[in-house]
């Protein structure tokens, strides 16, 4: 049986009023259906946008890859890379090019 998870991660930009930090969450489904999910405010404050999105985009990929981990050792196998839809085209930019880096 082969599964495909597909995460999408988004956030708050600086959205705490008293401390500025932003909120991040997470999710992804697979079949249909949530699997793992994660919403909570970033531990540091980020300088921008990008930098923000790059701390949940971190946090995603880590549990992308643990959910990779977790299908392999029950047997089942997943599509590789694990795709992970985001929504800040600057990070988007940054991520897929090695200019400017």
């Amino acid at each position: 049986m082969s599964l495909n998870p597909v995460g999408y991660v988004d956030l708050d930009y600086a959205g705490c009023k008293d401390t500025k930090r932003s909120t991040e969450g997470n999710i992804f489904i697979v079949v249909g259906g949530p699997v793992s999910w994660e919403s909570k405010w970033q531990e540091i404050v980020a300088l921008s946008t990008v930098e923000s999105e790059y701390i949940a985009f971190t946090h995603a990929t880590t549990q992308a890859l643990w959910i990779a981990k977790f299908f392999f050792e029950v047997g089942l196998t997943q599509q590789i890379p694990i795709t992970i839809h985001a929504d800040n085209n600057r990070s988007i930019v940054n991520s897929t090019t090695d200019k400017h880096h």
